[in-house]
């Protein structure tokens, strides 16, 4: 008896997809629409129950389409004010920050648009005022168009927009940004913020940092913001006073020579001379300085230790304790094992004593 053997022969070299042989990235992104997009986010707003505050508009790089960015408002179930930001472009909803809602949310989140960064200070805002530095426009000079939010407390952030998403950039900064300063004139904004003080505190030092937009982030590492910090720190050393020195800097008076001449006295232009500095002002140069210092990259042990040189009134003491602690905590931590001036080091390494130390037990 013969055996009849069929088969089936079959291509599995076959692609539904053509001579490609696998689908290509089209096949997985919407067609670009940009008014469906708007569509989609109508919808929701309002089930949302949001009211429309301002609308803005910007070009993407290279032709890619416009990007519309909105911002709005609206009350949740507890009466109080919410809001929310969506940004599209021809590709999708590329950004939906807010609204928080529940007792649960995290009210760090950033969710209100920034219309505009307007140069200024943390005490006269003016964010809401359109201006050239406005959400929508490329802010950095990154090619990419950017969006600024911010929380309730004020804090901001700045994330840049593509055809397909939205990425938040990274920001080095010792205090919350909460405003905008161009601290170099160059047309571009740095983030900028301070660390807040009692309104009744006794000193009062303003302690201000910024960050500038360097190697994709904004940071306070950067030559503009240390250059700003190293200006700073000699306007804080006061009139006559050397950058980075106390006003008790710990080294006697040079003794004049027996044949020196006595000073000149100074010629008398008819205004009353300077009152003395005070304890409380020269407290909050002396730690001004320090802080601008450090931000400026100058060694944090030399820069603490001129600062420990001040004479501290005891009414004084809890106030400058206190202020001193956030200016040592911008100075950069010491890897474990570095040596410090007098050749000891930290946890982890050896030797524990100056060199010159016994081996004995004290």
């Amino acid at each position: 008896m013969g055996v009849l053997a069929l088969s089936c022969a079959s291509d599995h070299q076959v692609s539904p997809w053509g001579a490609a042989r696998r689908p290509t990235l089209g096949a997985y992104v919407a067609p670009a629409d940009l008014d469906a997009r708007l569509r989609a986010i109508d919808l929701e707003v309002a089930e949302l129950g949001l009211s429309l505050d301002v609308e803005l508009r910007g070009a993407l790089p290279r032709g890619r389409g416009e990007v519309v960015v909105r911002g709005y408002s609206g009350t949740d179930a507890l009466g109080r004010r919410t809001s929310a930001v969506r940004v599209a472009t021809p590709r999708g909803v590329v950004m939906a920050a807010g609204p928080l809602e529940g007792a649960r949310a995290d009210r760090r989140q950033a969710t209100q648009l920034v219309p505009s960064l307007l140069p200024g200070s943390e005490a006269a805002p003016a964010h809401d005022e359109l201006g050239v530095f406005r959400s929508g426009t490329d802010l950095n000079r990154d090619d990419a168009p950017d969006v600024v939010l911010r929380n309730e407390a004020g804090e901001l952030e700045i994330w840049a927009v593509h055809p397909l998403g939205a990425v938040r950039y990274a920001v080095e900064i010792a205090t919350p940004p909460r405003f905008a300063l161009d601290v170099d004139r160059d047309g571009l904004l740095e983030l900028a913020g301070r660390v807040r003080v009692p309104e009744r505190d006794p000193i009062g030092p303003d302690l201000l940092d910024v960050a500038s937009f360097e190697g994709g982030r904004y940071t306070h590492r950067g030559g503009a913001a240390r250059a700003f910090h190293a200006a700073r720190a000699g306007e804080a050393a006061g009139p006559g006073k050397p950058p980075g020195r106390s006003k008790d800097d710990g080294t006697p008076p040079a003794r004049p020579k027996d044949d020196a001449m006595p000073p000149a006295r100074p010629k008398d232009d008819g205004r009353p001379p300077a009152p003395p500095e005070d304890d409380a002002t020269r407290l909050r140069r002396a730690l001004e300085r320090a802080w601008h210092a450090l931000l400026a990259g100058r060694p944090a042990e030399e820069t603490l230790a001129a600062l420990d040189r001040e004479q501290v009134p005891p009414a004084l003491r809890e106030a400058f304790a206190a202020h001193r602690a956030r200016v040592a905590g911008v100075a950069p931590a010491r890897p474990t094992g570095a040596a410090t001036s007098d050749g000891t080091r930290g946890p982890g390494g050896a030797p524990t004593r100056p060199p010159a130390a016994s081996g004995t037990p004290d």
